[in-house]
């Protein structure tokens, strides 16, 4: 690309949206956002089953940030599988939910 097309798609772009580096950085920092909430709802897990305190939020709680996750995805992009795994991890979040509730009462 010559200098006047890099010029030209810059100002061409709206003015909220991200270039390919930008868009890059913010999946990488998704994914390993994801892993590190990963690792924290496993050390929580663990506790709680130390404890003998029912654990079913732990894993409520990373299935929320999943499906969160995949939702984001399907608002910027619009592709239907993105919606379809948005809606999987979210429905399976909050039976879990469901189910430490019934545990805890």
């Amino acid at each position: 690309m010559d200098r006047d097309e890099v010029l030209r798609r810059v100002q061409d772009r709206k003015p909220n949206q991200m270039d390919e580096m930008e868009a890059d950085i913010l999946n990488k920092g998704c994914k390993v956002g994801l892993m590190v909430g990963l690792i924290a709802c496993l050390i929580a897990m663990v506790t709680k089953m130390l404890a003998d305190v029912p654990y079913y939020d732990v894993y409520a709680i990373y299935c929320f940030m999943a499906g969160g996750q995949w939702f984001y995805r399907w608002a910027r992009l619009k592709r239907r599988h993105d919606l379809c795994y948005g809606i999987l991890w979210c429905i399976t979040a909050a039976g879990l939910f469901i189910g430490y509730l019934v545990e805890i009462f």
